[in-house]
């Protein structure tokens, strides 16, 4: 099994399970933006225990959680970890936090249809953005900043205004201004 395959597999079972969520992380930058290959899958859920609980016992063939839930330290939020047999790929699932931007990016996800028939929810465009920069700001990670600028280049159109109230309150106007040059726009 590939990792699309069972991140396919994943939100069919969402669906099923009436699980809200949202794909976030690189696959939501590769749909608005230039894609780039990851090795994993980041998605936020929004699930109490016992629906978590009847998730990992209804987890697809080819994909098993290898561990208990942990306390991620830079999403501040707890996380499981599941493997895709026969693979490096990772499915990573974060329970949504109450940090104000996450409560408000995960209001304003968006239904789109993936691939196969498939559905999910990601983030609006500007929602990926200013996470990205966050996390650019926060850790340091090139490839974060590097996904923002892909997504300027080719995305029209683009809510700065929502932007930089977001990236003024994490302090990472100073990203989003070298993000923009680096794009062009």
């Amino acid at each position: 099994m590939t990792g699309d395959e069972a991140l396919l597999s994943l939100l069919r079972l969402f669906a099923e399970l009436k699980i809200p969520h949202m794909l976030v992380g690189s696959y939501s930058t590769n749909f608005y933006g230039i894609p780039r290959a990851t090795k994993d899958a980041d998605l936020v859920l929004q699930v109490e225990s016992q629906k978590l609980a009847t998730l990992f016992r209804k987890l697809p063939p080819g994909i098993r959680m290898d561990e208990p839930s942990f306390f991620e330290m830079v999403t501040a939020t707890r996380k499981e970890l599941l493997h895709v047999e026969g693979s490096s790929f990772q499915i990573e699932l974060f329970h949504l936090s109450d940090d104000e931007f996450d409560q408000t990016r995960f209001e304003h996800r968006v239904a789109v249809d993936y691939h196969e028939g498939v559905s999910t929810y990601l983030p609006r465009v500007e929602d990926v953005i200013v996470q990205k920069l966050r996390w650019a700001e926060g850790g340091k990670r090139q490839k974060d900043f590097d996904d923002v600028v892909s997504v300027l280049e080719v995305h029209e159109p683009i809510d700065f205004s929502y932007i930089e109230a977001w990236c003024a309150k994490h302090n990472s106007l100073k990203f989003l201004a070298e993000a923009r040059e680096a794009a062009g726009v």
